[in-house]
């Protein structure tokens, strides 16, 4: 018996084979399945637009940006895109909104800092 008064046996048995099977397909594997997609198709856009995209290019350009298993616990695209810090940077309100690729943001911040003024939007 473990500490709790359950058979510790069983559970490690149980875990075992789930670890020798790997775990089975469920619907709580396909948002992060979902989420890792459409990182990439965000980078994809980053690469093709270094110096950023508008917010509404940038749906109509990531159908995945609009899917409602995505988007499941996020209120806006907007709040879904600032959970992504290490993907993409946001500026902007509203219609305004701007996605910049990380590095571009780091690139710019740098240049700031050694008194060089650069624009990301270039």
């Amino acid at each position: 018996m473990t500490q709790n008064g359950t058979g510790g046996s069983g559970v490690m048995t149980l875990y075992s084979a789930v670890l020798a099977k790997g775990a089975p397909a469920s619907s709580d594997t396909k948002p992060s399945t979902d989420l890792m997609k459409l990182k990439k198709a965000l980078r994809d856009l980053m690469v093709q637009y270094p110096a950023g995209v508008t917010l509404s290019k940038a749906r109509r350009s990531c159908p995945l940006l609009l899917d409602s298993v995505v988007l499941n616990g996020y209120a806006s695209v907007r709040q879904l895109l600032a959970s992504m810090p290490d993907v993409v940077i946001l500026q902007g309100l509203g219609v305004q909104t701007f996605l910049l690729p990380v590095d571009t943001k780091l690139q710019h911040r740098t240049s700031l800092d050694s008194g060089v003024v650069a624009s990301v939007y270039g």
